[in-house]
């Protein structure tokens, strides 16, 4: 049903969520895994940032800054003792150092962790190794922790691939308001009756029906790859027994002789524009709708006179059971002899014509649309008794070994009544026929938004009834007792209860249609279609005044229209992409910018402290310390890299020279590879 349905993609509000969840992000389902996978992937880099940010200032913080003139940049790094004097460099505390400025992720940093560690375990020192390295492994661990699990988390953020997404439905360009003609009913409960119509009524029943069967019924369950594209695949109601509604002693029948409570009664209870419909919109702009329908097998054995049989068919006079000059006078059976198998119809009574045709013998209030269901079983032969009131087959007519209908025909009686509420006063119409109710409405306040949720619902209540989306349509064939027969005529044995499964079928179909009936309003009505262009009439948005509330209001219903897809789309929380984005983005140009807004920061805010803080950053590089230990070797002379001469890295003119190439430069056998020592002042003029 409704399958030429296209979705929206893009942000959207749905108003099922609260605060910025409300925001939502829709995008094709292939999209949708490529920015997972991107969000996942700015989240690693953002960790690295994170380490990179935080170890510049861990290896800033550990840089000891005197108070006094010292003999040695070094000694920066070492506290003075009590004497007065400085202990050499501590090794380790140095090495933890160049780890902290090289290392530039966190599970690097835990594994040059590892090795120092092992490398000094055996060493005898002032301070435990582990100790001195466990709080720099402790906050690596806790950075690579941590952004793991939020990559992980980001998943979080969009609905699974496999599961029922709500999204937006794209309307049509013919979106706009309708009316239903409830005049045209009230006076005259006349329906188009052109093939056109019939075929496009079926085509609704049929459709309706068979999605009732798939996710209605409790018997059948749908298969594993469909799905609705409703925003709820059912919508609810509860089962009841009550006490028989229509006139007469004895007038509803029952195989429960033992409780006054033998009529069904199937209730939706309020059904909620927004979450059960799927008109997305603020609470303040939301209906309700209620559906009620009471059924039950009646004796009309007063109503008709059986007339002769002629040929084998049987004519059963039946003007008394309509109680109106204009309904039927006959109605025609069959015997078993013309193996003909069931016949089935139906006739409905508005409400609202209550003062020009009624069944006032069996129904009196004006409170209900009234529906009569006539099934003859004719030919139609059972193995075992029946002993369902509808299908009564109980041995007055046996021929052995078969069991044939008792009665030419039954009858099944329905009420129907319609019940609207404004949630956000609490007011609600009474519960009666359609007609009446949607008259009522316009006494609950309901703003235009609400008014036009309302209508939708409502236009679809005042058009169809349960004996039409059963057997006054499809006939026989809309009875599930018909699935029970082959070869024709003969049947399988029917429970006592099948009734009741026919009128819950009925009322599910009526259900259904309600259902695919407000995607309708997206602008896909065929205009042409007699049922449509007779009993509704098409407002257009244009013909609305500019900025008056109906516009608004149609204009909003038209975007806003909540449906179900799965495997193609994706919803994300937009406002968790953009924290995430906007987190790795911080983080990520943070750490690209601290390093030289530092040294930019600290070249033309000299300090003494900001001075000995640059220089141990500097002397930890690996860079610096590839340049002093090639230094060593004759490799020099050394300047600051960069066009202004004051860059963060160590060149050599003329490395292409003979001179300076490393490996053309003599050395002795026995050289030792020293790390050289630079004061300020050498550092300075480099």
């Amino acid at each position: 049903m409704a399958s030429n349905i296209s979705v929206h993609a893009g942000v959207w509000r749905d108003y099922s969520q609260e605060g910025l969840n409300q925001v939502i992000l829709t995008i094709p389902l292939q999209w949708g895994n490529i920015l997972i996978s991107v969000l996942a992937m700015l989240l690693s880099v953002a960790g690295a940032a994170t380490w990179r940010v935080l170890s510049f200032f861990l290896h800033q913080l550990r840089v000891h800054v005197p108070t006094h003139t010292y003999a040695h940049p070094h000694d920066a790094s070492s506290p003075p003792r009590r004497d007065g004097r400085y202990e050499s460099p501590d090794a380790l505390q140095q090495q933890l150092q160049v780890l902290l400025r090289n290392n530039a992720t966190p599970i690097s940093a835990l594994a040059d962790i590892v090795h120092l560690q092992r490398a000094w375990s055996r060493v005898r020192t002032r301070r435990s190794p582990f100790l001195v390295l466990l709080p720099t492994a402790t906050l690596a661990a806790i950075i690579t922790v941590l952004f793991t699990v939020l990559g992980i988390f980001v998943s979080t953020f969009a609905t699974r691939s496999e599961s029922n997404v709500a999204v937006l439905a794209s309307p049509g360009e013919s979106c706009g308001g309708w009316k239903f003609n409830w005049a045209k009913v009230a006076i005259s409960n006349d329906l188009p009756s052109s093939f056109e119509t019939l075929r496009a009524r079926t085509d609704d029943v049929l459709s309706a029906r068979a999605y009732a069967n798939w996710f209605y019924s409790r018997e059948k369950q749908p298969l594993a790859a469909t799905s609705s594209m409703f925003p709820v695949s059912r919508l609810p109601y509860t089962t009841s027994m009550g006490p028989c509604p229509f006139i007469g002693a004895g007038r509803c029948l029952s195989n429960d002789t033992s409780t006054l409570n033998i009529t069904l009664i199937l209730d939706t209870g309020m059904l909620d524009s927004h979450t059960h419909l799927g008109m997305n919109a603020p609470r303040g702009d939301r209906s309700s709708i209620r559906h009620r329908m009471a059924c039950s097998p009646i004796n009309v054995s007063d109503r008709f006179t059986v007339k002769a049989s002629v040929n084998g068919t049987v004519e059963v006079d039946i003007s008394a059971l309509f109680d109106s000059p204009s309904g039927p006078s006959s109605f025609s059976t069959h015997p078993e002899l013309l193996g003909a198998g069931y016949s089935a119809t139906s006739y409905w009574w508005s409400g609202a014509t209550k003062q020009i045709q009624w069944p006032s013998w069996l129904y009196t209030g004006s409170d209900a649309d009234i529906t009569v269901c006539l099934v003859s079983q004719n030919s139609v032969r059972y193995t075992e008794p029946v002993y369902d009131p509808l299908f009564l087959a109980n041995g007055s007519r046996f021929t052995s070994p078969f069991y044939y209908g008792s009665n030419p025909f039954n009858v099944l009686a329905c009420e129907q009544q319609v019940q609207f509420c404004n949630p956000t006063t609490g007011r609600c119409t009474n519960l009666t026929h359609a007609a009446q109710a949607y008259n009522e409405s316009t006494r609950l306040a309901l703003s235009a938004a609400q008014s036009e949720a309302m209508e939708r619902s409502a236009l679809l209540l005042g058009l169809t009834d349960v004996g039409m989306l059963g057997v006054g349509t499809l006939g026989a064939s809309g009875l599930l007792a018909r699935e029970s027969v082959f070869g024709d005529t003969m049947s399988l044995h029917l429970p006592e209860d099948q009734w009741k499964r026919e009128a819950a079928l009925w009322f599910e179909t009526k259900l259904a249609l309600l259902q695919a009936h407000t995607l309708r309003f997206l602008g896909r009505i065929d205009l042409t279609n007699p049922i449509y262009q007779n009993m509704l009439i098409y407002q257009p948005k244009d013909t609305f005044p500019k900025g008056s509330e109906e516009r608004d209001a149609v204009e909003a219903n038209c975007r806003n229209l909540r449906i179900s897809t799965s495997g193609r789309y994706q919803n994300f929380q937009l406002w968790g992409v953009v924290l995430v984005l906007v987190f790795c983005v911080v983080t990520i140009g943070a750490s690209m910018v601290l390093e030289p807004c530092s040294r930019l920061l600290r070249r033309y805010w000299v300090t003494h402290e900001g001075q000995i803080r640059q220089l141990a950053r500097d002397m930890d590089g690996q860079y610096w310390l590839v340049r002093m230990a090639l230094e060593g070797v004759g490799v020099g002379p050394w300047r600051r890299g960069g066009g202004k001469a004051d860059g963060s890295i160590p060149v050599v003119d003329g490395e292409g020279d003979e001179a300076h190439g490393l490996g053309l430069v003599e050395r002795p056998e026995h050289v030792q590879v020293q790390v050289l020592h630079l004061d300020l002042d050498k550092l300075d003029k480099m």
